[in-house]
């Protein structure tokens, strides 16, 4: 059974994280980073990971840390600069 979760992050962002146990036991998790503006949602999907894991935790964790990079790199400038000070 699919498990999904929403997750507040920096800038205005979610991530969507969708957990699923395989077959043989182990757990693959996706990601889905979403904006929101004034009149719209935009939602990114993020490439699926190949990893697997022991645990859904592990694999939420892991599906989180790679959406976080992906809006760290990909956040405008304006967000970034904001958000350190």
């Amino acid at each position: 059974m699919v498990q999904r979760k929403m997750i507040p992050a920096d800038g205005g962002y979610n991530i969507a994280v969708a957990t699923e146990q395989m077959h043989d036991g182990n757990w693959a998790a996706v990601a889905t980073v979403t904006q929101s503006t004034g009149t719209a949602q935009r939602n990114i999907d993020l490439p699926v990971p190949k990893e697997r894991f022991a645990t859904e935790a592990d694999a939420e964790n892991f599906a989180v840390r790679m959406a976080k990079e992906w809006i760290e790199k990909n956040m405008p400038s304006e967000h970034t600069e904001r958000l350190e000070k």
